[in-house]
């Protein structure tokens, strides 16, 4: 929605379920989630993200196509 950001969102949801932003982990690809990714306790950019979004990334983590989300999960020892 107009105005509204992705930071907005995560804010939200930790309010509504007590969650504390460091304990937040975001995944993003692409240029509209380098705000997000900055935001997050952990912010995570997929393999096949532009080097921007790599950048404002705590970690890189494969491609979306190559299991990029269940390698950042087991990297972070989540799953």
């Amino acid at each position: 929605a107009k105005g509204n950001t992705k930071q907005n969102g995560i804010d939200r949801i930790n309010r509504h379920f007590n969650i504390r932003r460091e304990e937040v982990m975001a995944f993003g690809d692409g240029g509209n989630d380098i705000g997000m990714l900055r935001h997050a306790g952990i912010g995570i950019a997929m393999g096949n993200a532009q080097e921007d979004v790599k950048s404002a990334a705590d970690h890189i983590t494969s491609e979306v196509d190559d299991n990029g989300i269940a390698n950042a999960l087991k990297h972070f020892k989540i799953i």
